[in-house]
Protein backbone atom coordinates (compact mmCIF):
# COMPACT_ATOMS: atom_id res chain seq x y z
CA UNK A 1 0.00 0.00 0.00
CA UNK A 2 1.11 3.85 -1.06
CA UNK A 3 -0.66 6.57 0.97
CA UNK A 4 -0.01 8.97 -1.85
CA UNK A 5 -1.68 9.09 -5.57
CA UNK A 6 0.39 6.91 -7.84
CA UNK A 7 -0.50 7.55 -11.45
CA UNK A 8 1.07 5.31 -14.35
CA UNK A 9 1.67 6.99 -17.69
CA UNK A 10 0.55 4.76 -20.53
CA UNK A 11 -0.42 4.82 -24.40
CA UNK A 12 -3.91 3.96 -24.89
CA UNK A 13 -2.99 1.75 -27.35
CA UNK A 14 -0.32 -0.39 -25.25
CA UNK A 15 -2.65 -2.60 -23.78
CA UNK A 16 0.04 -4.91 -23.02
CA UNK A 17 1.80 -2.66 -20.98
CA UNK A 18 -1.51 -1.43 -19.85
CA UNK A 19 -2.04 -5.49 -18.24
CA UNK A 20 1.30 -5.51 -17.17
CA UNK A 21 1.76 -2.75 -14.26
CA UNK A 22 -2.12 -3.87 -13.67
CA UNK A 23 -0.84 -7.02 -12.34
CA UNK A 24 2.52 -5.83 -11.04
CA UNK A 25 1.03 -3.19 -8.92
CA UNK A 26 -1.89 -5.08 -7.62
CA UNK A 27 0.68 -7.98 -6.32
CA UNK A 28 2.25 -5.24 -4.46
CA UNK A 29 -1.19 -4.02 -2.74
CA UNK A 30 -0.74 -0.80 -4.85
CA UNK A 31 -3.90 1.14 -6.99
CA UNK A 32 -3.18 3.39 -9.47
CA UNK A 33 -4.94 5.76 -12.03
CA UNK A 34 -3.45 5.12 -15.37
CA UNK A 35 -3.48 8.23 -17.18
CA UNK A 36 -3.85 8.34 -20.81
CA UNK A 37 -0.24 9.35 -22.33
CA UNK A 38 0.07 12.17 -24.72
CA UNK A 39 0.96 9.95 -28.52
CA UNK A 40 3.91 11.41 -30.43
CA UNK A 41 2.51 10.08 -33.32
CA UNK A 42 -0.60 11.94 -33.02
CA UNK A 43 0.85 15.32 -31.68
CA UNK A 44 -1.94 18.29 -32.64
CA UNK A 45 -0.42 21.81 -33.62
CA UNK A 46 -1.03 22.89 -29.96
CA UNK A 47 0.98 20.41 -28.71
CA UNK A 48 4.40 22.30 -30.63
CA UNK A 49 3.25 25.63 -29.24
CA UNK A 50 6.02 25.17 -26.54
CA UNK A 51 8.73 23.43 -28.23
CA UNK A 52 12.17 25.96 -28.46
CA UNK A 53 13.75 23.81 -31.69
CA UNK A 54 16.47 26.85 -31.58
CA UNK A 55 17.45 26.21 -27.74
CA UNK A 56 16.66 22.49 -28.48
CA UNK A 57 20.11 22.89 -30.65
CA UNK A 58 22.12 24.85 -28.45
CA UNK A 59 21.58 22.52 -25.41
CA UNK A 60 20.17 19.34 -26.59
CA UNK A 61 22.48 19.09 -29.89
CA UNK A 62 19.20 17.73 -31.97
CA UNK A 63 15.76 18.50 -32.59
CA UNK A 64 13.48 16.38 -30.28
CA UNK A 65 11.44 13.53 -31.74
CA UNK A 66 7.91 13.93 -31.77
CA UNK A 67 7.59 10.83 -29.02
CA UNK A 68 9.94 12.83 -26.93
CA UNK A 69 7.16 15.99 -27.21
CA UNK A 70 4.87 13.63 -25.90
CA UNK A 71 6.42 12.11 -23.14
CA UNK A 72 7.60 15.48 -21.64
CA UNK A 73 3.98 16.34 -22.54
CA UNK A 74 2.72 13.23 -20.11
CA UNK A 75 4.69 14.03 -17.34
CA UNK A 76 4.05 17.93 -17.81
CA UNK A 77 0.62 17.53 -17.52
CA UNK A 78 1.01 15.44 -14.45
CA UNK A 79 2.74 18.12 -12.64
CA UNK A 80 0.18 20.31 -13.53
CA UNK A 81 -2.72 18.38 -11.66
CA UNK A 82 -0.35 18.04 -8.91
CA UNK A 83 -0.28 21.31 -8.61
CA UNK A 84 -3.75 22.34 -9.70
CA UNK A 85 -5.27 19.34 -7.02
CA UNK A 86 -2.71 20.70 -4.28
CA UNK A 87 -1.56 17.18 -3.98
CA UNK A 88 1.36 16.56 -1.60
CA UNK A 89 3.23 14.25 -3.30
CA UNK A 90 2.83 11.88 -6.26
CA UNK A 91 4.47 8.54 -7.12
CA UNK A 92 4.63 8.71 -10.77
CA UNK A 93 4.97 5.86 -12.70
CA UNK A 94 5.44 4.66 -16.44
CA UNK A 95 4.47 1.30 -17.69
CA UNK A 96 7.29 -0.95 -18.65
CA UNK A 97 9.16 -1.57 -14.81
CA UNK A 98 9.94 -4.47 -13.15
CA UNK A 99 9.37 -3.80 -9.89
CA UNK A 100 11.08 -5.05 -6.27
CA UNK A 101 8.52 -6.18 -3.64
CA UNK A 102 10.21 -3.76 -1.21
CA UNK A 103 9.45 -1.12 -2.99
CA UNK A 104 6.10 0.21 -1.52
CA UNK A 105 7.84 0.02 1.90
CA UNK A 106 10.77 2.48 0.41
CA UNK A 107 8.27 4.66 -0.73
CA UNK A 108 6.16 4.67 2.78
CA UNK A 109 9.44 5.62 4.12
CA UNK A 110 10.25 7.93 2.34
CA UNK A 111 6.79 9.35 2.64
CA UNK A 112 7.00 9.27 6.30
CA UNK A 113 10.04 11.72 6.27
CA UNK A 114 9.67 14.68 8.69
CA UNK A 115 10.10 17.30 6.51
CA UNK A 116 12.12 15.75 3.79
CA UNK A 117 14.72 17.82 2.29
CA UNK A 118 13.60 16.30 -1.23
CA UNK A 119 11.37 17.86 -3.78
CA UNK A 120 11.78 14.41 -6.01
CA UNK A 121 13.15 11.32 -5.67
CA UNK A 122 14.28 9.19 -8.76
CA UNK A 123 13.59 5.13 -7.65
CA UNK A 124 14.85 4.15 -11.07
CA UNK A 125 17.86 5.52 -13.20
CA UNK A 126 19.23 5.05 -17.02
CA UNK A 127 22.67 5.57 -16.33
CA UNK A 128 25.20 3.11 -15.40
CA UNK A 129 27.49 5.43 -13.11
CA UNK A 130 24.23 6.26 -11.40
CA UNK A 131 23.06 2.69 -10.70
CA UNK A 132 26.37 1.33 -9.62
CA UNK A 133 29.06 4.43 -9.05
CA UNK A 134 32.36 4.03 -9.26
CA UNK A 135 33.63 7.17 -7.22
CA UNK A 136 32.41 9.43 -4.76
CA UNK A 137 31.11 12.03 -6.88
CA UNK A 138 28.71 9.16 -8.54
CA UNK A 139 28.17 7.84 -5.08
CA UNK A 140 26.59 10.98 -3.81
CA UNK A 141 25.94 11.69 -0.10
CA UNK A 142 23.82 9.25 2.00
CA UNK A 143 21.19 11.34 4.11
CA UNK A 144 18.98 8.74 5.42
CA UNK A 145 18.91 4.75 5.89
CA UNK A 146 15.97 2.92 4.94
CA UNK A 147 14.65 -0.31 5.43
CA UNK A 148 15.36 -1.60 2.18
CA UNK A 149 18.19 0.95 0.71
CA UNK A 150 20.01 4.11 1.76
CA UNK A 151 18.59 7.67 0.39
CA UNK A 152 21.46 9.68 -0.80
CA UNK A 153 21.44 13.42 -2.26
CA UNK A 154 23.50 13.38 -5.82
CA UNK A 155 25.66 16.95 -7.70
CA UNK A 156 25.11 14.75 -10.86
CA UNK A 157 22.79 13.91 -13.44
CA UNK A 158 20.64 10.65 -13.04
CA UNK A 159 18.68 10.03 -16.57
CA UNK A 160 15.15 8.10 -16.78
CA UNK A 161 11.80 9.28 -15.77
CA UNK A 162 10.46 5.80 -15.49
CA UNK A 163 9.87 6.18 -11.66
CA UNK A 164 9.61 9.11 -9.26
CA UNK A 165 8.36 10.48 -6.15
CA UNK A 166 7.45 14.30 -6.57
CA UNK A 167 5.92 16.65 -3.83
CA UNK A 168 4.07 20.07 -5.02
CA UNK A 169 6.67 22.13 -4.60
CA UNK A 170 8.46 20.13 -6.84
CA UNK A 171 6.10 19.94 -9.24
CA UNK A 172 5.95 23.51 -9.05
CA UNK A 173 9.47 24.12 -9.72
CA UNK A 174 8.87 21.76 -13.09
CA UNK A 175 6.16 23.86 -14.45
CA UNK A 176 8.40 27.16 -14.16
CA UNK A 177 11.12 25.73 -15.24
CA UNK A 178 9.85 23.59 -18.43
CA UNK A 179 7.13 25.91 -19.84
CA UNK A 180 9.30 25.93 -22.95
CA UNK A 181 10.17 22.15 -24.24
CA UNK A 182 13.96 22.34 -25.07
CA UNK A 183 15.09 18.53 -24.05
CA UNK A 184 13.21 15.37 -22.90
CA UNK A 185 11.41 15.76 -19.62
CA UNK A 186 14.57 13.28 -17.50
CA UNK A 187 16.94 15.73 -18.95
CA UNK A 188 14.78 18.77 -17.75
CA UNK A 189 14.70 17.54 -14.00
CA UNK A 190 18.58 17.03 -14.45
CA UNK A 191 19.41 20.30 -15.00
CA UNK A 192 19.60 20.91 -11.49
CA UNK A 193 21.94 24.07 -11.39
CA UNK A 194 18.90 25.88 -13.15
CA UNK A 195 15.76 24.52 -11.84
CA UNK A 196 16.90 24.06 -7.91
CA UNK A 197 15.92 20.33 -7.89
CA UNK A 198 18.42 18.54 -5.88
CA UNK A 199 19.04 14.77 -7.46
CA UNK A 200 17.67 12.17 -5.03
CA UNK A 201 17.97 8.69 -5.00
CA UNK A 202 17.14 5.11 -3.03
CA UNK A 203 20.01 2.48 -3.54
CA UNK A 204 19.51 -0.15 -4.77
CA UNK A 205 17.15 1.43 -7.43
CA UNK A 206 13.81 -0.96 -6.59
CA UNK A 207 13.04 -0.31 -10.07
CA UNK A 208 14.14 -1.22 -13.66
CA UNK A 209 13.37 -0.72 -16.95
CA UNK A 210 12.02 -4.05 -18.66
CA UNK A 211 14.24 -5.47 -21.88
CA UNK A 212 11.96 -6.92 -23.20
CA UNK A 213 9.67 -4.06 -24.21
CA UNK A 214 10.41 -1.92 -27.14
CA UNK A 215 11.09 1.68 -26.23
CA UNK A 216 8.13 4.39 -27.37
CA UNK A 217 10.90 6.96 -27.85
CA UNK A 218 12.91 5.28 -30.61
CA UNK A 219 16.53 5.08 -31.19
CA UNK A 220 18.73 8.10 -32.67
CA UNK A 221 21.53 7.55 -34.99
CA UNK A 222 24.97 7.99 -33.85
CA UNK A 223 26.82 11.04 -34.84
CA UNK A 224 23.58 13.29 -35.10
CA UNK A 225 25.35 15.87 -33.67
CA UNK A 226 27.77 16.51 -35.96
CA UNK A 227 24.72 16.92 -38.71
CA UNK A 228 23.95 20.06 -37.76
CA UNK A 229 25.47 23.42 -38.84
CA UNK A 230 28.72 24.14 -37.22
CA UNK A 231 26.87 27.80 -35.32
CA UNK A 232 24.66 25.39 -33.18
CA UNK A 233 28.06 22.75 -32.75
CA UNK A 234 29.62 25.72 -31.41
CA UNK A 235 26.92 27.28 -29.50
CA UNK A 236 26.12 22.92 -27.57
CA UNK A 237 30.17 23.35 -27.04
CA UNK A 238 29.91 26.40 -25.36
CA UNK A 239 26.75 25.57 -23.19
CA UNK A 240 28.65 22.25 -21.94
CA UNK A 241 31.49 24.25 -20.70
CA UNK A 242 29.21 27.25 -18.86
CA UNK A 243 27.11 23.86 -17.89
CA UNK A 244 29.86 22.41 -16.52
CA UNK A 245 30.88 25.63 -14.61
CA UNK A 246 27.16 26.23 -12.95
CA UNK A 247 27.02 23.01 -12.20
CA UNK A 248 30.17 22.89 -10.17
CA UNK A 249 29.25 26.23 -8.54
CA UNK A 250 25.79 24.84 -7.46
CA UNK A 251 27.21 22.00 -6.33
CA UNK A 252 29.55 24.21 -3.80
CA UNK A 253 26.88 25.63 -2.67
CA UNK A 254 24.44 23.25 -1.62
CA UNK A 255 27.04 20.65 -0.34
CA UNK A 256 26.92 18.63 -3.23
CA UNK A 257 30.73 17.86 -3.50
Amino acid sequence: MVSCPVFVINLERDAERRHHMQRVLSDLGITAEFIPAVDGTTLADSDWVDYDQQRTLKIYGTPMLPSEIGCYLSHYRLHQRIVRENIPFALILEDDLEIAPTFPTIVQELLAQPDPPWLAVRLESLRGRVIKPKTKKECGKAVATLSHGVLYKLGVHVLGFGAYLISRQGAERMLEYGQRIFMPIDQTMDRFWENGIVPYVVRPFPIRQRQDFESRIGARPKGRHLTQPLRFRLWRRWQRLSDGFKKRLFAQRHGLC
